[in-house]
């Protein structure tokens, strides 16, 4: 497995406060291992205590089957560096300077820096993009800048592992991508191993080759990002209700957190024919501002479905790909009959769920409001052999049915709200 570093029942406390209970891990070399836990878990004690800046009361921290407690300074500074939260300095330092300190373990206490020294910090700070800043004062520097400079000192020190307390957590999205983007390419070029306390789940997820969970200094969960981050794991360590998709972009996890805040109930019902994830906005949107909801037909799994389902809404559904029965049908129709208007999302059709364009041109349904979120696009989503054209056009001609757009269609629903108080 390749394994770097070993943390073998690890305690901790301050006084009479346990922090770590009985903490057991171990990360490969090379990889981006990531902590994530709420506020007072332990995970930044964790980080000292591998760092050697905390002794623990119990176990031991190995790093390639050496004790670091056997280690002295020097020689564990060439091995691991430590990026603290706090980048801020009580005294002021050029930027070189400060890349230079990165070669304090390095250098012979009567001969002082040499030329090998102060080429290693030129590169560090050309990885780092920061040798434009050499001479500048470290005061000067923006948060992302800063934040640069101390990963090219890490650097610098040629350390086979890099500690990060929160690296980002000061930063807005821009640095914090830049900063996260860097590290993982220092990993995947210099064969660094990186363990860094990370609070964004999401950044957590895109970043990280293992990722462990912590919850009242133990360690709750550990593995993958898929594996880790469940909609389960998240609400036991987090006590929050979140919803998973997979990001198109990363091809990892993504979690949306689901909010539930108090607000007055509307005596508005709404049936959305979605699927797909076309409803992916609309159902937390309207469910937040009080509306009450159903959906239908979807297949069970599906990521409309799986939304709807974690917010309490109401759906027909069918097991997945299979055409829509006529159980199915007639409990999406029920649902459709008891709403005081319907939405139609743009979801593909075929053959499985073309009958949930056929339950529009019913006249009991046909005789509600109906908003059609149009964008043009319904040829290219008719996989039908333009049975679902044929019904589509008779559904826009109907007098009750009203093309809109999305961020037009709280407003629509709110005229129909008023109409239906009267």
């Amino acid at each position: 497995m390749n394994q770097q570093i070993l943390v073998s029942e690890i305690s901790f406390g301050y006084q009479y406060k346990p922090v770590l209970d009985q903490i057991n891990m171990n990360v490969k070399k090379g990889s981006f291992f990531c902590i994530v836990g709420p506020n007072g878990s332990g995970k930044s004690t964790l980080l000292k205590v591998i760092s050697s800046a905390l002794k623990p009361q119990n176990g031991v921290v190995y790093i390639e089957s050496k004790s670091v407690a056997e280690m002295n300074r020097k020689e564990l500074a060439k091995s691991l560096s430590f990026v603290p939260q706090n980048t801020s300095l009580e005294f002021d330092f050029s930027v070189k300077d400060i890349v230079l300190m990165g070669r304090h373990p390095h250098i012979h206490k009567l001969r002082g820096e040499t030329r090998k020294d102060v080429e290693i910090a030129e590169q560090s700070m050309k990885y780092t993009n920061t040798l434009h800043l050499a001479q500048r004062s470290f005061m000067e520097l923006s948060g992302g800048e800063r934040q640069r400079v101390i990963l090219a000192q890490a650097l610098c020190q040629e350390p086979d592992i890099i500690l990060l307390d929160e690296p980002v957590s000061h930063l807005d999205l821009q640095h914090q991508v830049e900063i996260l983007n860097l590290i993982k390419r220092m990993c995947v070029d210099k064969n660094l191993t990186a363990i860094a306390v990370l609070h964004d789940l999401n950044m957590a997820s895109t970043y990280s080759d293992d990722i462990i969970m912590m919850k009242n200094g133990e360690i709750l969960f550990r593995g993958t990002p898929f594996e880790t981050l469940t909609v389960e794991h998240i609400r036991e360590v987090f006590e929050t209700p979140v919803y998973i998709s997979v990001s198109p972009v990363s091809s990892r996890p993504y979690i949306y957190t689901l909010t539930k805040t108090i607000v007055e109930k509307k005596d508005i019902r709404i049936h959305l024919v979605c699927g797909g994830g076309s409803g992916g906005s609309l159902i937390p949107e309207l469910s937040r501002n009080g509306f009450q909801l159903s959906c239908g037909v979807l297949g069970i799994g599906d990521l409309d479905w799986k939304l709807a389902k974690e917010s309490d809404i109401e759906v027909a559904e069918e097991i997945p790909f299979a055409e829509i029965s006529e159980a199915a049908y007639q409990r999406n129709k029920a649902l459709a009959k008891a709403a005081d208007l319907v939405v139609l999302t743009g979801l593909y059709f075929g053959k499985a769920n073309v009958r949930n364009l056929e339950l529009l041109t019913e006249a009991d349904i046909a005789a509600k409001p109906l908003y059609i979120l149009e964008d043009g696009s319904f040829a290219e989503r008719d996989y039908t052999g333009g049975y679902g054209c044929e019904l589509y056009e008779r559904i826009k001609s109907n007098p009750n049915s009203r093309l809109t757009e999305v961020h037009c269609l709280y407003e629509e629903i709110l005229k129909v709200g008023k109409t239906h108080e009267k």
